[in-house]
């Protein structure tokens, strides 16, 4: 598509999400503000994700976000409509961001925050990411190949001066609380945690495509995105829904490395995920959000002596012998032994980026429907995996 037809499109996509009784340029400035009019026609909130929230005003939005960084305070951010003017909200949001929306170039620092950016069709506006190859996405591919994007954190450390210099409406980090992060801020850059991991349901996660709209004010595409997810993840869970506690197999989940078991705890999002999909957790009474950490194997062993299937293993496991070279006790588990070790590696990008990192989190109904097909194959005839593969025996 030429760059005047790509131009076009933009105007009708504004001229569908837009107030019809406001003005508008072509980048989706108000050309003749009136107070007291609603520039927000179409609106979002978060219904499932409780790690961000939203309120709308006339010409602003304020967005929270509860838990941005691990162990970090609340984060304000304060959305003003392009063409408005900045709102007096006194001393309480002093220090909180003032970013222009829609914003019109963006610094991606998490991969998970790609498909977000497709389903929203905001693409075009990354401008900077922190290593292209760690990127699977393709359609983010195609456009690093046409497009100047910047990238920023090729030696593992965020280049403060080449962020700065650039000048991004939005930098948008991955909420890991890096301390150059914290230094783009004090620069002056406007420094937006994206921080969906630290969701504990599938469809929480999946929720933070509509806080990525709010930026783009689009607010309808992340809504109706979000809403499709939701209904195929509810047609999937109606699926196993009659499936009774005895069929329900025990399932394991994590990987080994360096002779520690790296867990999905029993309040995770995975965890989550196995029960949804008919089964049940070996650490579900782990009180763990994220992962945990199994420094004595024998503990793990003792555990997973009865689990029929092992999910979210190492993606270095091909065949049973690459576990016994591990360690022989994993490969002895009976899920092991029966060639149920799952590997959520068979989709990748074009660079060889695995998807489930990125597509996976924004799309758990497709997740979900993987894990049903492993666990109760009976009730998904015909059914492709997406993510998945399987160890073999020989």
């Amino acid at each position: 598509m030429t760059s005047r037809r790509l131009f076009i499109a933009g105007v009708a996509l504004l001229a569908l999400t837009l107030p019809a009784s406001a003005a508008f340029d072509a980048r989706g400035c108000v050309t003749d503000f009136k107070p007291g009019t609603d520039y927000f026609s179409v609106k979002s909130s978060a219904d499932y994700a409780d790690n961000f929230s939203v309120a709308y005003f006339d010409h602003y939005k304020v967005v929270t976000v509860e838990r941005p960084t691990p162990g970090g305070q609340r984060e304000t951010y304060v959305l003003v409509q392009c063409g408005a003017p900045e709102p007096d909200l006194g001393p309480e949001f002093a220090n909180a961001p003032r970013i222009t929306v829609p914003v019109h170039s963006l610094f991606s620092g998490s991969t998970s925050q790609s498909p977000a950016l497709v389903a929203i069709e905001a693409v075009d506006a990354v401008t900077g990411v922190a290593r292209r190859d760690f990127i699977a996405t393709p359609e983010l591919i195609e456009h690093m190949q046409q497009a100047e994007v910047v990238e920023y954190e090729t030696s593992g450390v965020v280049n403060v001066e080449a962020v700065v210099a650039a000048a991004p409406d939005v930098f948008m980090a991955g909420g890991g609380g890096e301390a150059e992060v914290q230094r783009l801020a004090a620069a002056g850059v406007p420094v937006i945690n994206f921080a969906e991991w630290q969701e504990t349901s599938p469809l929480g996660r999946a929720e933070w495509v509509k806080f990525m709209g709010l930026f783009f004010n689009a607010e309808g595409k992340a809504n109706a995105a979000f809403a499709d997810v939701v209904e195929h993840y509810d047609a999937a869970l109606a699926l196993v829904a009659d499936v009774p506690e005895s069929e329900r197999p025990l399932v394991l989940s994590g990987q080994a490395f360096n002779g520690v078991f790296f867990a999905a705890g029993g309040k995770s999002f995975m965890s989550r995920l196995i029960q949804d999909a008919g089964g049940r957790y070996v650490f579900a009474d782990d009180a763990s959000t994220g992962s945990f950490q199994i420094r004595d194997l024998e503990r793990l062993i003792v555990a997973a002596q009865d689990a029929k299937v092992w999910i979210q293993a190492s993606i270095h496991y091909f065949t049973l012998a690459d576990i016994a070279a591990e360690d022989p006790r994993l490969a002895a588990l009976p899920a092991a032994q029966a060639g149920q070790v799952w590997i959520p590696d068979a989709l990748k990008g074009p660079n060889g980026g695995v998807q489930f990192y990125e597509l996976g989190s924004m799309r758990p109904d497709m997740v979900l429907m993987d894990l049903i097909s492993i666990l109760h194959p009976d009730k998904t005839p015909g059914y492709e995996r997406v993510f998945n593969r399987s160890i073999t025996l020989d």
